[in-house]
């Protein structure tokens, strides 16, 4: 292999990592955002149980389309950290498999 095949294998190895370190950083970004949401959720969640706690009138539909809410982020979530786990065991495996 000459030096040309050998900086251009390097370059694209480089590229792939970069690549890689990209796709985890944007997973990662999702993550928050999804936690960021379900916390907000949970917030308007809180202020509803006091104002229950507090006998004030709570609309039970607005309760029950956040509970429906806050379950369909956890839910994406957990899907989401499963799928990079089993990606980040799939790159793992890939690497040990290489001579």
């Amino acid at each position: 292999m000459g030096w040309k095949e050998k900086v251009t294998s390097g370059f694209h190895k480089v590229g792939e990592g970069a690549e890689k370190a990209f796709d985890k950083g944007k997973a990662k970004v999702e993550e928050l955002q999804t936690e960021m949401q379900m916390d907000g959720l949970a917030k308007k969640l809180g202020y509803l149980a006091f104002d229950a706690h507090r006998g004030r009138k709570v609309d039970e539909a607005t309760r029950a389309k956040l509970l429906a809410d806050l379950s369909r982020l956890e839910d994406e979530l957990e899907k989401a950290k499963a799928e990079a786990a089993a990606k980040e065991a799939a790159e793992k495996a890939a690497k040990a498999a290489k001579p």
